[in-house]
């Protein structure tokens, strides 16, 4: 399982490819990586949301074709709407 990274672990590496001594160095740089790491987070997240529910409009649209039950189309409909409230805010 891959390593959680974080902005310790970050600050730590820089400085040692760097030849920086990270008892010197690192906590400075993990304050300065920690709001690009948040961010990065922030937009890893979105556009898996995004992928996630354009399958499932994708797949809305499929079985609609086939011919769906109420059920199934009631869902496909909630996975519309939560596309459009969570990945598209105020759209």
């Amino acid at each position: 399982m891959p390593c959680v990274i974080t902005a310790e672990n970050l600050a730590a590496r820089v400085c040692h490819s760097m030849g920086l001594a990270p008892d010197d160095h690192a906590e400075a740089l993990a304050e300065m990586l920690r709001p690009a790491l948040r961010a990065t987070a922030s937009a890893a997240i979105a556009a898996t949301r995004a992928v996630c529910l354009e399958i499932a409009e994708d797949e809305a649209e499929r079985c609609r074709a086939l011919g769906v039950t109420a059920a199934q189309q009631t869902a496909l409909n909630i996975a519309a709407r939560v596309r459009r409230r969570e990945v598209l805010p105020g759209v």
